[in-house]
């Protein structure tokens, strides 16, 4: 599986940002089964991840797209997309690009809310990702204040049927 967070690595442009040539040229590769987009980290939504310059070596800057020993920031926010219309979108776009390979999604449910606006963008567009993964706040410091656990969120799902 190729998870996809917010720095896009190993499919952005110099800019950092998503880059759908190079999404295509790996996408397709036979070692990718499947593609997630992770849409948070769980135990900090809202916060951006960190690739520290010692880490950062040749090998996995070349996976990266980036360039080697400096440090690099993924942001908090996805820049493809900006809500759950423009997911769902991104979706079938990466579906598209990666010839028909399963796309879904990773999410931490915060508030149910949010999950249902990604009911009701599921319902207007009429796209559905292959799979969607809930992160069920199992792990991490800030599990209790940040994340739903996995049978709320399905109780969630199963009351509005959107599959």
């Amino acid at each position: 599986m190729w998870q996809i967070g917010t720095g896009y690595f190993g499919c952005r442009d110099r800019r950092g940002r998503f880059s759908a040539e190079r999404f295509r040229e790996l996408a397709r590769l036979e070692a990718v089964k499947m593609v997630e987009i992770k849409l948070s980290q769980g135990a900090k939504p809202g916060h951006g991840g960190i690739l520290p310059a010692e880490k950062n070596t040749p090998e996995v800057a070349a996976i990266c797209g980036v360039e080697p020993h400096v440090k690099v920031e993924s942001p908090a926010a996805h820049t493809a997309f900006s809500n759950p219309i423009e997911l769902m979108r991104f979706v079938e776009r990466l579906r598209r690009l990666s010839e028909g390979k399963p796309v879904g999604f990773k999410l931490s449910v915060g508030r149910e809310g949010e999950f249902l606006a990604l009911c009701k963008a599921m319902v207007e567009t009429g796209i559905r990702p292959d799979f969607i993964t809930v992160d069920g706040g199992e792990g991490g410091r800030a599990r209790r204040r940040w994340s739903t656990p996995t049978p709320s969120a399905c109780r969630c799902a199963r009351r509005w049927r959107w599959w």
